[in-house]
């Protein structure tokens, strides 16, 4: 395997990202960038497309301030220009089957009533795991796999993230209200610009070389 750096818009947009620890707060992401983040979220595999998650955008300074404390004070997540919490289910509901294979009728041209539809039901009702220790399990697997493309959609656009899962959930759940949407929050991700004093800016990545990171098996 050839350890030699490609270089292309795609790796310089990976190379150039680094989870931010200190954002400049004076300055704040476009509108229209921030709609385009939250467009790519939303457009992230999941499995069965089910989206079994959802993305809390905070712009409150007040309640960024009082985070903080919830992310055992590292202030990226006041400091930010828009903290993303993104979140799974509280649990799977039938009411939430339901929505998902009525929309997918409604937007694919199908009868909701049709055995193409009722068999694709079965199929979401089947695949969900039984116990709720699993479920929780299986739709936070469906957040980290939003992160990614959260992180490389951030990078296209040069605003910076940084994701965190060191928080207390328990304490941002009560703050944002979060269980009256039905909604856990899975990990946070603070984005805007960095800092000029930010010293992690200008580190080299430390990565294995892509000789000893892939295997190849032929």
């Amino acid at each position: 395997m050839n350890d030699t750096m490609i270089t292309n818009a795609i790796l310089e947009d990976l190379q150039w990202r680094y989870a931010c620890k200190k954002y400049d707060s004076s300055k704040k992401i476009a509108k229209e960038d921030l709609n385009t983040i939250l467009h790519a979220l939303n457009l992230t595999a999941t499995s069965l497309g089910f989206q079994l998650l959802k993305c809390v955008v905070v712009e409150n300074q007040a309640l960024k301030d009082a985070l903080v404390d919830c992310a055992y004070g590292q202030r990226q997540v006041a400091d930010c220009s828009e903290l993303l919490v993104l979140c799974r289910y509280d649990d799977v509901e039938d009411s939430d089957i339901d929505e998902y294979v009525n929309r997918t009728a409604h937007l694919r041209n199908f009868d909701p009533s049709s055995s193409k539809i009722q068999g694709f039901k079965k199929m979401i009702q089947g695949a969900i795991p039984e116990a709720k220790e699993r479920r929780i399990h299986w739709m936070e697997n469906q957040v980290y796999i939003a992160l990614g493309n959260l992180l490389n959609v951030c990078a296209q656009l040069r605003i910076d993230a940084c994701p965190m899962e060191g928080f207390a959930p328990e304490k941002v759940d009560a703050l944002l209200d979060l269980p009256s949407l039905g909604l856990r929050s899975v990990l946070l991700c603070p984005v805007g610009y960095r800092h000029s004093e930010d010293p992690y800016a200008s580190q080299p990545k430390v990565r294995k070389s892509l000789s000893n990171f892939v295997v190849s098996i032929k």
